[in-house]
């Protein structure tokens, strides 16, 4: 492994494991087995550091719904499958749910800067995606940046937060909710007549 993936893996680790605040330069260092100095030679700052491995995980992220998209699905279909992609990615990743927890405890703002960032990449791809439905036809005239932020935040709140209280909803129960309540209101009326 080559020295920078050694330290972003184990700077992955670490913001993982104790957050933003408590990570250090010199755990960091530990867990990739190297000397402190030896990551100043590729990242200036803990902050460097955060920045960068929040941009790896966004590209990792974008990589991850892009898989999951099929040519030959209906543009809702796959707008439903990439958002179960990015509910599930959150949650194989450790860093946001340790994230969340530091903002919730004690508002450490680089956390909070960093989710957010996360937060505006997913809603810019969406809102991306959305536009080219409406360009071609498939979504009627609407704001995809905020139909985009309303459907990340609608669709993550009924896979985590409803799985709180309740049952989770099984996959057929989430993609019919979703054509119900997203894909019904969004298609373009003249495609409906042609699906119907």
């Amino acid at each position: 492994m080559e020295l920078r993936e050694k330290i972003e893996a184990a700077a992955t680790h670490a913001f993982s494991e104790f957050g933003y605040k408590a990570t250090t330069m010199e755990q960091v260092a530990r867990l990739a087995g190297i000397s402190k100095g030896a990551i100043y030679i590729h990242f200036p700052s803990k902050e460097a550091l955060f920045g960068n491995m929040l941009q790896q995980l966004i590209v990792r992220l974008r990589e991850a719904v892009e898989a999951e998209l099929r040519e030959d699905a209906d543009f809702f279909d796959n707008l439903e499958r990439g958002l179960r992609r990015v509910v599930a990615f959150r949650k194989e990743h450790a860093v946001f749910a340790k994230l969340a927890q530091e903002v919730r405890q004690f508002g450490t703002e680089p956390a909070r800067s960093g989710l957010r960032q996360v937060e505006r990449s997913i809603v810019d791809y969406l809102k991306g995606y959305l536009e080219r439905g409406i360009a071609e036809g498939d979504v009627r005239t609407c704001d995809p940046e905020v139909v985009a932020f309303v459907l990340l935040r609608t669709y993550t709140a009924l896979v985590n937060d409803w799985a709180d209280a309740h049952e989770p909803l099984s996959n057929e129960s989430l993609i019919a909710l979703f054509h119900q309540l997203f894909a019904d209101g969004l298609r373009n009326p003249s495609k409906m007549a042609k699906i119907r």
